[in-house]
Formats: structure tokens, sequence, C-alpha cells
């Protein structure tokens, strides 16, 4: 069957009893970074397994519209590592509200994720951050750079947030501002601290540790003394 267009994919998922729903993930789907040759990185869901209809809507990937299948059940229980796609994602066939329902779910952390998440990913910042401290050369970059990975994951976290993808940062902080931080400045630093050098990250650890202690995390910081001192920067 010849590749759809989104125009006729959507006229086949309203149509269709068997598609309970459908949605734009990546650029498109947020409206973030798009490009005039952006693909449409089409989502359907449908009720059941059903191999025709799977035949008929699957591609392969690259093509300008790409489309992936998946049953009601199979996005019921999404893929953890894709939660970024469904963060500023609407839901354009939608018969039941479930799919707005979900992707509004799980674009978010729960009230138990957003209680969970942030203190360990900040003891895991500071974990790697200690660990690019104490060693030189390409040890120190990759350690950074986990550093960074555990650090966003905790920012976004203390508001609830899903962690978005690289591809994204620079438009979510720019566009959903983390409180407390203007793109420009979290960006700056965070691309220094890249580096792997010991001054940028320690730049990166003091502009980040009043803003955790205020969210109630001394205790987290607290418990790496007597190596706070050292992580700071001071003599």
């Amino acid at each position: 069957m010849p590749d759809l267009t989104l125009e006729e994919l959507l006229a086949k998922a309203r149509a269709d009893p068997r598609i309970v729903g459908l949605f734009l993930g990546g650029s498109r789907g947020k409206g973030a970074n798009v490009r005039p040759d952006s693909d449409y990185d089409v989502r359907v869901v449908i009720e059941h397994q059903d191999e025709e209809l799977y035949q008929e809507l699957d591609t392969d990937r690259g093509v300008p519209v790409e489309v992936a299948v998946m049953t009601l059940e199979e996005f019921r229980a999404y893929k953890e590592w894709d939660r970024p796609t469904l963060t500023h994602t609407k839901a354009l066939v939608d018969k039941t509200g479930e799919i707005q329902r979900l992707i509004d779910e799980k674009g978010r952390l729960s009230a138990a994720e957003a209680e969970r998440v942030p203190p360990l990913a900040l003891d895991g910042y500071m974990n790697s951050l200690y660990r690019s401290l104490k060693r030189p050369g390409l040890a120190a970059r990759i350690h950074a750079a986990e550093s960074v990975g555990y650090l966003l994951t905790c920012l976004f976290a203390l508001e609830g947030r899903v962690r978005p993808f690289h591809d994204y940062l620079a438009w979510e902080v720019e566009s959903h501002p983390v409180e407390g931080w203007p793109a420009d400045r979290l960006l700056g630093l965070i691309e220094r601290a890249l580096s792997g050098e010991p001054d940028p990250q320690r730049e990166l650890f003091r502009a980040v540790e009043p803003h955790v202690r205020a969210h109630g995390l001394g205790e987290v910081v607290d418990s790496w003394e007597p190596d706070v001192p050292f992580m700071r920067g001071e003599p």
C-alpha cells in the first residue's frame, strides 16, 4: 500500500473504528525545532492487535510520514525511555478521551515520582561530580557528562517534569523555563561543565547548591560531607 499523507492518515483514523487515537511525536508533535524538511512521526493507537491494520499503516523508518502502530494496551504500558515524547503533546485523534489522558499522565511525573526522583538524581549528580573532579582526561569528561544528566533529571523532577531529550533541551528551557534558571544561564553553565574541567563544574555546583537546598534537598548535599567544600572549590 502506498505511504499515506498525514491528512489521509487523519481521515482514516477518524473513520476506522479499529483506531482509537493518533498523535505526533518528534519535533512536529511539540512544535519544537521544526524545519521545512522535518518528517512526521505519527503514532497510531489501535484497540486490539490487528495484523491487517498493521500492514496497512506501518511504514519503514526514515520516510517523510513515518507511522508506528501500537495497541491501546501497549500505549498504557508506554516505554519509560520515550516519555519525553509525550511532553507538550496533543492528540490529533482521540475517540474516548483516554489517549490525551495517558499523554498528560505519562508526560509528567506522578506525585510519587516527583518525591522519589529528585533526591536520587541529586545524589547521582554529586557522585559523578566528585568522580570527575578526582579523575583526569577522558574519565573526567565522561563523569562530567553523566553528572549533567543526573542534574537535569533532578531540576526537572523538582517541578514534576520529565527530563527532555537532549535534542529539545534548549527549546524546553527557553519555551518552558525551569523556575529560577534563565535559559541562557543554565545552558551556559552546562555547556562549560561538559568540558570536564574542574572550574566550570564547580561553578555549576555552586549555582545548583542553594537551589536544591531551597527545595528541601539539603540532607542529600550534606551526606557528601566532608567533600562538599572540595566540590565547591573552597580551599
